[in-house]
């Protein structure tokens, strides 16, 4: 019986020393798979794609250039060589409103029939500007060459060459003096053209001058002296009458 204690005793030690092994030995297997676990989460250098982060509505990269939305103006046309005088176009035009009394501007805008661009110098020697009522000449650049700037332009099919004219508001004579008549208020018609090409016309009115009305300010008062004569508080002498 003693023997037989002895072995149960060394029995259950054995037992309890191999469950206590088996308990470590199965703490110990669970750590590489919670490592693998950790290890295979996803991270960055992996193969998965990422979110490319993208820029907010509105928002442009630095130095990105708008896109314009009108489209670029189209380059005038260059000059080929000197203007035909009979492929140019005088249209004469009335700047602002004109007075009789009062110098008159046209402004003449210079254009061609057919060819794209040219060259051109506009002068009393090269064109004319004249003003007429009815058959009544009243006024030409012929006899005023002064009225006319010399000035070379290009001249284009598109877009127009502007030349202004000023007409003093008289009537002209062959030297251009002051001493014709003002042209009075009403119907006009201005002619321009280049010599050899066809004249253009305008009508257009000469309005009467407005009267400035100068509203004259009252004059100040000048103050009156004050009468520093005292009335005499001594009687009148009597009269003294003569008796004969």
């Amino acid at each position: 019986m003693y023997w037989v204690r002895r072995l149960l005793v060394l029995g259950v030690a054995l037992a309890m020393v191999f469950g206590l092994a088996q308990l470590l030995g199965a703490g110990r297997g669970q750590e590489p798979e919670r490592a693998q676990v950790i290890v295979g989460l996803p991270s960055q250098s992996s193969g998965t794609p990422q979110a490319t982060p993208t820029a907010a509505p509105g928002h442009r990269k630095k130095g990105a250039k708008a896109k314009a939305g009108s489209p670029k103006p189209t380059p005038l046309a260059e000059p080929s060589g000197p203007c035909e005088r009979s492929d140019i176009v005088a249209t004469p035009d009335v700047v602002g409103t004109p007075y009789a009394g009062r110098p008159v501007r046209f402004r003449v805008a210079l254009t061609t029939r057919s060819t794209p661009a040219c060259t051109w110098t506009a002068s009393a020697t090269s064109m004319v500007v004249k003003v007429t009522s009815g058959d009544d000449r009243i006024w030409s650049s012929q006899d005023c060459p002064e009225a006319v700037p010399s000035k070379p332009v290009v001249v284009r099919q598109e877009v127009p060459a502007k030349v202004t004219v000023v007409w003093r508001g008289q009537r002209s004579d062959d030297t251009c003096s002051r001493q014709p008549a003002w042209a009075q208020p009403g119907w006009y018609h201005v002619e321009a053209a280049a010599f050899g090409g066809d004249p253009t016309d305008l009508q257009f009115k000469l309005e009467l001058p407005v009267a400035r009305t100068v509203t004259a300010s009252p004059k100040p008062e000048k103050p009156q002296p004050e009468d520093t004569t005292l009335a005499s508080t001594e009687p009148a002498p009597e009269a003294s009458a003569s008796v004969d």
